[in-house]
């Protein structure tokens, strides 16, 4: 794809998509909607956002790309967090009866006192309760700080009481600068092989083996005494087998999952064209459900297309579910575009889903690549009756209050916290709070920390 090909997607209206894909493939452009089921018992089911959290993954990734010819080796260089002091701060909920965890992926152990001595700075600044206790390294460096594209998708066993990871392999379309796989630059990402960043990519495993559930079988080690050693109860590691980013997958927790086309996209061959006939697509959608129901237990798919038009397809950047029975869909102010997302909006309401809408508008951002973007109100973190929403100030307010209301409304036991974004690392309309984090389940932190601090796992029955 040439650089006029990239800029066309990065700008283009649904309207002008379609024309695009049309003219490059000789194809039409995926219906807007479609629904896919699969109704196969599945004895685990996929951990929705909105469940309770024990931790919050983030990365505090380098800022200088890899020399030529060494191009999948991790960014060096001044290190920085994708997300404000404040936010990480507020996340680890201190005030409350049951704290949360950071875990922050990074490789320099010096860098910890570095990081609490800052974090520190901001709780004492704005009164806010920080414990540095709660702040641990995960000993990996990532190409980016996007955990939510990498990081673990979760999955809960009802009846052994146990957790696993669902691991897909990361990759993204195009943009970025670092991480790149050394031959893969020019990949088309039309051709579903995008850009793989082998960091972010190994980050699940990474943080596997850190929380003490290594995807390698402990069958044969042994201790003083001959006494084998079990495995310690923490989770379990499933692979997916299929291409994604987790910005644009979300899951309901009753086994409805949403995505863009994009997942269709990521796994089909090499040289296939995105908008092939009909029943092509069925069978890329219907074969990434089977893999999503035989691990994650999850028995309905929306695929939706993208209404915003942009090159990333993440659904995150304009839909979220709030609930079991909650959806928020974005609203524009593009009379066009909003009729799209008017239609996924119905879409979910014929599925008995309570759908909420927020108005994400048009805005300048200083210091962003591309001036014209939108405030991400959907792309928020839900976090153990917590909402942190990314607003835009700066003539905003306006907006920002409106937005924040919504998400009130909808959830109104809640605590609805509107975060403001880095000046060096805005929120955009493709990326925001809940791109660059990723939370995991309290039970899977309990058993970590039982396992840290309890007997050794060997000596307990």
């Amino acid at each position: 794809m040439n650089v006029s090909d990239q800029n066309l997607l990065n700008r283009s209206t649904p309207q002008q998509l379609a024309a695009y894909f049309l003219a490059r493939t000789g194809c039409e452009h995926p219906p807007p909607i479609r629904i896919y089921r699969n109704d196969t018992p599945s004895l685990v089911g996929a951990v929705p956002e909105f469940a309770d959290m024990g931790a919050v993954l983030i990365a505090y990734p380098g800022s200088i790309k890899p020399p030529i010819g060494h191009s999948q080796e991790p960014p060096s260089g001044p290190r920085s967090f994708g997300i404000p002091s404040e936010m990480i701060i507020r996340m680890q909920q201190n005030d409350t009866a049951t704290p949360v965890h950071i875990l922050v992926m990074c490789a320099d152990v010096a860098q910890r006192d570095i990081i609490l001595r800052d974090l520190q700075q901001t709780a004492d600044k704005l009164s806010l309760k920080f414990n540095p206790d709660h702040l641990q390294l995960v000993g990996w460096d990532t190409d980016t700080f996007w955990t939510r594209d990498y990081g673990p998708w979760w999955v809960y066993d009802p009846k052994n009481d146990t957790y696993a990871i669902a691991k897909h392999t990361h990759t993204t379309m195009g943009g970025g600068a670092v991480g790149f796989v050394e031959g893969a630059e020019k990949a088309n990402p039309l051709v579903g092989l995008g850009i793989f960043r082998p960091n972010d990519d190994y980050g699940a495993v990474k943080l596997s083996d850190f929380l003490n559930g290594p995807i390698r079988k402990w069958n044969t080690a042994t201790w003083p005494g001959d006494r084998k050693q079990p495995q310690i109860a923490v989770h379990d590691w499933y692979y997916l087998g299929l291409l994604n980013v987790g910005g644009n997958f979300m899951v309901n927790g009753k086994g409805v999952v949403a995505s863009t086309y994009l997942a269709v996209t990521q796994n089909e061959g090499p040289g296939s064209a995105y908008g092939e006939m009909a029943e092509v697509v069925d069978k890329r959608a219907e074969y990434i459900l089977s893999q999503l129901n035989r691990f994650m237990g999850l028995h309905t798919y929306h695929v939706l297309s993208d209404p915003t038009g942009t090159y990333i397809e993440h659904i995150d950047c304009w839909g979220k579910f709030l609930a079991e029975d909650k959806v928020l869909v974005a609203s524009s102010q593009d009379q066009k575009t909003n009729q799209a997302f008017d239609a996924i909006a119905a879409s979910f309401e014929k599925e008995d889903f309570k759908v909420y809408r927020v108005l994400c508008q048009d805005i300048y951002v200083p210091n962003a690549k591309m001036p014209a973007t939108t405030a991400a109100y959907t792309n928020s973190l839900i976090l153990n009756h917590h909402v942190y929403v990314p607003i835009s100030g700066r003539g905003y307010e306006n907006y920002d209050r409106q937005a924040l209301s919504v998400y009130k409304e909808a959830l109104p036991d809640y605590t609805v916290v509107g975060i403001a974004g880095k000046p060096e690392f805005p929120w955009l309309g493709t990326d925001a709070v809940h791109c660059r984090t990723r939370a995991i389940p309290r039970k899977v932190i309990d058993n970590w920390q039982a396992a840290l601090h309890g007997a050794p796992p060997w000596s307990r029955s």
